[in-house]
């Protein structure tokens, strides 16, 4: 199995004083990304407290041919984290109800050509137990009995939000953004890459590159961006 390389982290400390961060903590850290067993750490840390920045380090390289160091501002493409942010698009058309939990999905996605599109719940998309394994074949398990995590829901999840609103997940989701004051995270497109750094996997001790920049994802799944200060916020 491939290691992944670029790790991003942000951290949530609560149990240390300022001056532990900064001393104790801090030299354990460092102590930590230096090792090179199992793998080496190349990424970006961040760890806050109480809102506040109390680490910062990057360590390793955004491109390893060219040698080109990491910076904190550097852009990554977030993955499954991406799902937590159409959860929140999706509850606020719940708050506004647009959009019922426990309704079946065909109610606002009738063009699905399954019958199970009447038996699972928005609610089932959200918390992966609707059993779907890909749009046009037969469920894996009866609705609510079981869970299976994947992408599809949150796709499924994305034209649903689109159909009740009238607008693209992409306007749904920088609004959120904009909100939020989130001002390094946006939703991929091939003209948008800003500082976007490519992802790695370590094959025999050597860095290779695995995750093209212009790989384009599902965006309510796994598409959005975003860097460790925008994800601390």
């Amino acid at each position: 199995m491939h290691s992944k390389l670029f790790l991003f982290v942000a951290l949530l400390c609560s149990t240390f004083s300022f001056g532990q961060i900064s001393n104790e903590l801090t030299s354990k850290i460092d102590s930590l990304i230096q090792l090179k067993n199992p793998r080496i750490f190349n990424g970006v840390i961040l760890i806050t407290q109480k809102g506040n920045p109390v680490y910062t380090k990057t360590h390793g390289f955004a491109d390893f041919e060219k040698k080109i160091a990491l910076k904190l501002s550097d852009q990554f493409k977030i993955m499954s984290n991406s799902k937590l942010f159409t959860s929140v698009l999706v509850m606020l058309q719940v708050e506004k109800g647009k959009i019922d939990l426990h309704a079946p999905i065909g109610n606002y996605l009738p063009q699905l050509s399954q019958s199970w599109k009447d038996s699972i719940t928005v609610h089932q998309l959200l918390n992966h137990t609707h059993g779907i394994d890909e749009v046009n074949k037969p469920l894996l398990f009866k609705p609510g009995t079981d869970f299976k995590y994947g992408n599809v829901s949150n796709v499924l999840l994305g034209e649903i939000l689109e159909k009740v609103t009238g607008k693209s997940f992409e306007e749904l989701a920088d609004n959120l953004f904009k909100k939020l004051k989130l001002r390094n995270t946006f939703c991929y497109a091939f003209e948008n890459e800003n500082q976007l750094v490519s992802g790695y996997n370590l094959r025999n001790n050597k860095p290779e590159i695995v995750t093209n920049a212009k790989h384009v994802l599902s965006i309510p799944a796994a598409g959005i961006i975003s860097n460790a200060h925008d994800l601390a916020l």
